[in-house]
């Protein structure tokens, strides 16, 4: 089959151009959700590093450390993606290229055997007499085209000869090049996986450690649940006491506030720059202590030191509270809902003001295990409501053990 110039370039353009652009664009799709879970890894890296300055044992470092091996594993299968597609791609070049050998493997065979025949018809009989013994006009003018169409199409032929060969050098090249990116990222996911083993041996000794310590982890445990039912009672009890206060006067102004905040479910910036969720809402397992459940009216946010903490939403501070154990709390109002802020240690708010959304309420609060926390709480028109439903996905998508 005789294949020209015309024809490998709308073959290019249909069959490579395609698989290259979604390969592409697959690539980038992957090193963005690498990248992203990077920087997840190196936020975390720094909460985990605080949390060693003074104690190496405490559940704020093995929360820290769950949540570094959630992210290194989540790393690890990002790259395992990169190299499958990457593996795919190499496959699919390599059909490509070997097309494009076997066209130009015919390309040449078919200029061979025109060379020869011309060379062979030349040997026969000249050009010129050939011409002029047409017997009519229109014979000589047919002999005539054809002679130029013949030396053309050898022209064509060694052209399209010249450009497989081009394109299959740059597919060599490109495979060559995909080659090098797999060996890369195979060193790379041997390197992240000899990290995730010592971060479980880690993980393995400090919780060993804390089942040693379980007396007094239990003193700890009883003496801030008995804080946080004290600020519950409190926050209440606000909460409780400005929906007494509402009249008729600014229950349009409550409505729209009420349904301003609905609108954003799913979309609240987080109170914090970084972190991770080190306890999420409601009921679960205590991390250490068997036979022990949580139920945690909102959600904790482990942070990096003196962490700022803001507003995600607009509102009226109604209440400052402080308590032993909780820090300091900020509760705001938006309409029907509230939000809380506890374990500051400091707040640069006051009773009464009135804030723009991403407004500065204080700093986080670092414990005696080094371990700076945030708790947030949202209240609904019935109680607390799940934190993690209102705010943006993506700070902390991964909530450790």
């Amino acid at each position: 089959m005789k294949i020209n110039r015309h024809f490998i370039f709308v073959l290019f353009l249909l069959f490579v151009a395609p698989w290259g652009m979604h390969g592409q664009s697959q690539k980038e799709l992957l090193e963005q959700q690498k990248a992203a879970i990077l920087k997840k890894i190196e936020e975390t890296q720094r909460i985990l590093k605080q949390t060693t300055s003074e104690r190496t044992t405490s559940v704020g470092r093995l929360r820290a450390l769950n949540n570094q091996i959630t992210s290194r594993s989540s790393l690890i299968r990002a790259i395992n993606e990169q190299v499958s597609a990457l593996n795919e791609q190499i496959q699919e070049d390599q059909s490509i290229a070997n097309a494009m050998s076997e066209d130009l493997k015919s390309l040449k065979e078919e200029y061979a055997q025109m060379v020869y025949a011309t060379q062979k018809t030349s040997a026969g009989f000249n050009q010129i007499t050939f011409l002029f013994a047409a017997e009519t006009f229109n014979q000589l003018f047919m002999r005539m085209k054809y002679m130029r169409q013949y030396g053309q199409a050898r022209k064509k032929q060694a052209a399209a000869i010249e450009v497989v060969k081009e394109n299959l050098n740059e597919q060599i090249a490109e495979i060559e090049t995909q080659k090098e990116d797999q060996k890369s990222l195979l060193n790379e996911e041997l390197t992240e996986s000899e990290k995730l083993q010592k971060l479980r041996a880690e993980q393995r000794r400090v919780v060993a450690t804390l089942e040693r310590e379980e007396q007094n982890i239990r003193k700890q445990l009883s003496e801030q649940l008995a804080s946080e039912k004290e600020l519950s009672e409190r926050i209440d009890a606000i909460i409780e006491e400005e929906r007494r206060r509402a009249t008729s006067a600014n229950s349009v102004n409550v409505e729209e506030l009420t349904s301003a905040f609905e609108k954003e479910k799913g979309q609240l910036p987080w109170p914090v720059s970084e972190g991770f969720i080190s306890s999420k809402y409601g009921r679960h397992k205590h991390p250490t202590l068997q036979r022990v459940t949580l139920n945690n009216k909102g959600i904790d946010i482990q942070t990096s030191m003196n962490a700022y903490v803001k507003t995600v939403f607009p509102g009226k501070v109604v209440g400052i509270q402080s308590i032993q154990g909780q820090g300091i709390t900020v509760l705001m109002q938006h309409g029907d809902y509230y939000t809380a802020y506890s374990k500051l240690k400091a707040v640069t708010v006051s009773n009464g003001q009135e804030l723009p959304i991403g407004s500065t309420i204080g700093q986080v609060l670092t414990n005696g295990d080094n371990v700076s926390e945030l708790k947030f709480r949202i209240y609904g028109t019935s109680g607390t409501i799940n934190p993690e439903l209102w705010l943006k996905q993506g700070m902390s998508n991964q909530v450790p053990n």
